[in-house]
């Protein structure tokens, strides 16, 4: 049994943390790893490359850099500079102001991206991407001792590796994928996987004595993916298709159950922690980097009863500083994770109204703490963790008032919204959790038996 994903994405990791709740620990393996992956989750780069070393992640201004070249830098990036000529963008692991290195672009005199080094966990450059034409076309891979391991040429998809003294081919990522299962002998009789990509193919490809399962997380447009298709006409390793998502799941079940010959169809949600229940405290909550968030002014004289704490992890502009004259309005520029830590638990309502970039993943976290989630529609973040109902057009500060007063002042009612969040977002408990994953468990063996 083995878990096969292609990216560790925030869906990847609530199925991992779902499993775990249920207490079915099944290894995972990743196939593109960023250098940052959790030290229990496996890789090909990892394996060949060799992560093992203890070390921490590249602090911006340990970087590596030629005499008198200088780095500025806040919360979401850094810059190399040589006298005022930019020669490189550097990109952290997060935008909590730890400015942990993730990649360096270097540019050319075009301010083009010449090459990309990559840097893991441990703080090693463990691979650089080479750019032409604007266009990423070669990748290195490098173990601790900075020995080249792997050559991979991203347009044609060659991959050449040279491990311990063993030189192979591979005429493309899912060939790569399918030695590495075979040479680490991972048991590969059951496959979880959630991508019709490189783990879709590389299902295909192992011999057909298994019993596999795709975990279907995206979002569909007006008919189901070719290769979700492909699954339902054909005899594969693939029995069993199970839909993540709560509102995907309504919309192709009636259509899906009917067409079920190679394949059967079925709901699982995800089991999301939740330490604490909403508590109806007047405190709401706004997260941002930037001064453009819609309709503040409206929103603060509105609701004078209502509490509004606006936090940034970097410093704030004049104008959002302005705002610390009203009496219900309370500011934490350059704040720090213990600061937002506490925000998060002493606030009930969050505010999904800021332009730009999401910071510190403020809408899950919210969530996650079952805080009643407001936003207008051209603000939103993270839409799969704020009802449809909560979504206002940014011109109805009547309807953000009335929602937030009304939920404020009745148990009932604040309870039926978050859980008509929790539902949207696919919520499910430990027991139906662990009930569910069984009958798919059984279903297995029964296939297996014929």
């Amino acid at each position: 049994m083995l878990n096969l994903f292609e990216n560790f994405d925030t869906d990847t990791v609530d199925l991992i943390r779902s499993q775990n709740y249920a207490d079915l620990k099944i290894p995972t393996v990743v196939v593109h790893d960023d250098g940052f992956l959790p030290d229990d989750i496996d890789s090909p780069i990892k394996y060949y490359c060799d992560f093992s070393s203890k070390g921490k992640p590249l602090y911006f201004d340990k970087l590596p850099l030629p005499k008198f070249w200088r780095i500025t830098a806040d919360a979401n990036k850094g810059e190399v500079f040589d006298l005022d000529k930019k020669r490189a963008e550097i990109h952290f692991v997060n935008t909590d102001n730890s400015r942990q290195i993730k990649e360096v672009q270097w540019l050319d005199n075009e301010g083009e991206i010449s090459w990309v080094n990559h840097y893991n966990s441990k703080g090693d450059l463990f691979a650089q991407t080479y750019y032409n034409n604007k266009q990423a076309v070669l990748r290195k891979y490098y173990d601790r001792g900075g020995n080249e391991v792997m050559t991979y040429h991203l347009v044609s998809g060659d991959i050449f590796l040279n491990y311990q003294g063993k030189k192979k081919h591979f005429a493309g990522l899912v060939d790569f994928v399918v030695d590495y299962l075979q040479e680490r002998k991972y048991q590969l009789d059951n496959i979880f996987y959630n991508s019709l990509n490189v783990p879709f193919f590389v299902s295909l490809k192992l011999p057909d004595n298994g019993i596999d399962t795709l975990f279907w997380h995206e979002v569909t447009g007006d008919q189901l993916p070719g290769n979700m298709q492909y699954l339902m006409k054909n005899d594969t390793r693939t029995k069993h298709i199970i839909f993540q998502k709560y509102d995907e799941w309504q919309k192709w079940k009636s259509i899906l159950r009917s067409n079920d010959d190679n394949v059967k169809f079925d709901y699982l949600g995800m089991i999301y922690p939740h330490p604490r229940s909403n508590k109806l405290r007047a405190n709401a909550l706004i997260m941002t980097n930037s001064d453009n968030i819609e309709k503040l002014t409206e929103l603060v004289t509105a609701m004078p009863e209502i509490h509004f704490n606006i936090a940034a992890v970097t410093l704030m502009s004049d104008k959002l500083m302005a705002f610390d004259k009203y009496k219900n309005v309370e500011l934490y520029p350059s704040v720090t994770q213990r600061k937002v830590n506490e925000l998060i638990t002493s606030c009930d309502i969050y505010l999904d109204i800021n332009h730009g970039s999401e910071i510190l993943d403020s809408v899950r976290a919210a969530f996650e703490q079952n805080m009643l989630i407001i936003g207008f529609k051209d603000t939103l973040h993270n839409q799969q963790y704020i009802s449809d109902d909560n979504v206002f057009k940014n011109s109805d500060i009547v309807g953000v008032r009335d929602r937030v007063v009304s939920a404020l002042s009745n148990i009932k009612g604040m309870k039926e919204l978050v859980d008509a969040q929790r539902q949207q977002a696919g919520d499910m408990s430990i027991e139906s959790y662990k009930k569910t994953f069984g009958v798919l468990k059984n279903e297995r063996i029964k296939e297996q038996s014929r």
